[in-house]
Formats: structure tokens, sequence, C-alpha cells
């Protein structure tokens, strides 16, 4: 678009200062006559090009002319440049058209703005994936953002995470969200709102039929409530004290912090504790991760409470021990 071309022109001089017919013209890559065009339609919009002619002339901006921020503070102005990058717009598809929205932004930004605008973008760093989790496959994210925004239905084919086999399902997306690393598709199937984690689904198809969503359906409300209806199903973290072998504390620390709530806080150690070892306490999802990690570490970890825990930890240690043939060598705790 010609529109997108000319701020493209102001861009590179305001950033280049003299730049020549031909390296505008490689740069666009449209013919050196067009770019003489747009120069005249530039002077016309009121933009003060320089022509200067001769073997080493070009174009350039006349000296101070700045096309300003409308309503924006320099910090303002500093934040929004220096958003190039998301990785979430990556994600949907949009990195193309942020940055060239971004790049047609910094043209009008004065040399005060632009200057800090790139020293954040060189300081600070964006990354969304938690320790030790592979991202999710976002490959369907651009076609069910266009669906939602064009209103279209979907087919997908969904494995839910208590099944094997995928099933095939048309839906109406109201939108797409992301959670930490996660995206989740949020439509409306056989008129009830439900959430589809995008990782699970395996295939899609943009139908041509319109979608079918109430009226009043709003996307930040509807997955407020499935949040907030799926996280009144979960049970209460499991608060466990365990004893940790100190050469192997930080180790532990970094295996369970995904599978906790909060922080791993040290607990008070029982009178008389062997001072190589230390007194954790974490708060953890659910109950069998707590043992399954704290058992992983064999007997440089011990479970100390809750007692039912520590009980369930014994009684999973029994059951494998006489698999394998060595119950005689476990004595009955206590």
């Amino acid at each position: 678009m010609r529109a997108d071309r000319l701020l493209s022109i102001m861009l590179l001089l305001r950033q280049r200062g003299l730049v020549t017919a031909t390296e505008l013209a490689e740069r666009l890559e449209v013919s050196e006559r067009t770019v003489l065009r747009d120069m005249e339609a530039l002077s016309f919009a009121g933009v003060p090009v320089v022509a200067e002619r001769g073997r080493h002339g070009g174009f350039r901006l006349l000296e101070g002319f700045r096309a300003d921020l409308a309503n924006l503070d320099d910090v303002e102005a500093q934040v929004l440049l220096a958003s190039v990058g998301l990785d979430t717009f990556g994600d949907l598809g949009l990195s193309r058209e942020v940055h060239s929205a971004l790049q047609k932004v910094s043209a009008s930004a004065p040399e005060r703005v632009a200057a800090p605008a790139s020293r954040l973008r060189d300081v600070v760093h964006v990354d969304r994936r938690r320790w030790f989790a592979e991202a999710d496959d976002a490959t369907h994210l651009p076609a069910l953002r266009s669906a939602a925004v064009e209103r279209r239905r979907v087919r997908i084919v969904y494995t839910r995470a208590a099944e094997e086999r995928p099933q095939t399902s048309t839906v109406d997306p109201l939108g797409v969200v992301e959670n930490g690393t996660r995206w989740y598709l949020v439509a409306y199937h056989r008129g009830r709102p439900r959430a589809y984690r995008l990782a699970r689904i395996s295939g899609l198809t943009v139908l041509e039929s319109p979608a079918r969503l109430p009226d009043d359906a709003r996307l930040v409300e509807v997955w407020t409530t499935l949040r907030r209806d799926l996280e009144g199903t979960r049970p209460a973290p499991t608060a466990v004290h365990v004893r940790v072998r100190a050469e192997v504390a930080e180790d532990f620390r970094t295996t369970v912090r995904p599978m906790v709530v909060g922080a791993i806080t040290a607990a008070p150690p029982d009178a008389g504790a062997d001072p190589g070892w230390v007194d954790l306490t974490c708060a953890f999802r659910a109950p069998t991760p707590a043992i399954g990690v704290t058992v992983g570490f064999g007997g440089d970890v011990e479970i100390v409470g809750p007692p039912e825990l520590r009980a369930r930890a014994i009684a999973l240690l029994r059951g494998t021990a006489a698999r394998h043939g060595l119950l005689p060598a476990l004595r009955p705790e206590g």
C-alpha cells in the first residue's frame, strides 16, 4: 500500500539522513520513478523533503522536522516503541504487522524518545516459558485468531486430558486466551462455553458458516467464569514438611518449584536435628506429585509431615519393594 510506503520513506530519511533515490527504490522494491512520485506526494502532504542534487546528493528531511506522537509523554512513547518483538504477537501470526506498526510510530518520535526506547529493548527480555517446561504448540493459533475475528465456525480434532483418542467437534470460537505459556481456545459447543487447550488440537478446519454466539458473550467475562469454575474443583494445596540433605537442597528446590504454590520456605528443624540436613515446607498442588518427587530423591529426602502423606509414601515404597522382591529388607514404621 502506498501509505505504508510513504511512512517507510519517512522512517528511512529520519534514521539515515541523506538517502538516494536508488537506495530507496532497492529498499522498498519499487522503481526510482515511483520513489520520485512518492517524494512529490510527501511534499504535497506538508512533509518538508529536501532534494540535494549532485554526485553525493539524495533526499533528506528538513533539519528539525519531527511529527509528534500526539498526547504521549516521553515514558509512554518509550514503552510503546520498546514493545517490538513480543512473543505473543508472534504466536498470533502478527509479528510482521506489529513490527511495521511500531516502525511507523517510531518515525514520528523525537530523538529523546527513540534512543531510550532502543536501550530499553536492549536491557529487558521477556522469557514466557516456565522452567523445565516445553512451550505449547501454537500452530493453529493464527487460523483460530482469524476465525474468531471473522466470526466463523471451526471444526477441531481434540484430545481431552483424560482420553487417548481424539474427537471431532464443531465449535463457535469466541476468542483465544494466553495463560502463562499455554494458549486456549474459548468457544461455544452446543450452546455452552468451553476452553480447549491448543496443544491438544491436532486438526483444524475453518468453516464458511457463521459462528453462533450469544449476543452478550464477552471473552474476558466468559474466560473468568471458566477459570473460576475450574479452580473451584481443584483441592487445596498440600503443605509438606520435608527434610533434605544439604548438598542436594538446591537441586530439590529447582525440581519441585513448578509443582508448588508460593515460596519454598525453611521449616524449623526438630530438636537435635543433624546439621547436614535442611528442613523445608512446600505447598504442593496435589499430594501424589509430592510423594513421587520426594521418593525419587531416595535417601536424600524424607517426608516429615503431614503423617498421612508420610504413611502413603511408606506404603508406596513397600509396594515397590515387594514388586522387586526386597520386602524383607524393610521394617515397619516406628
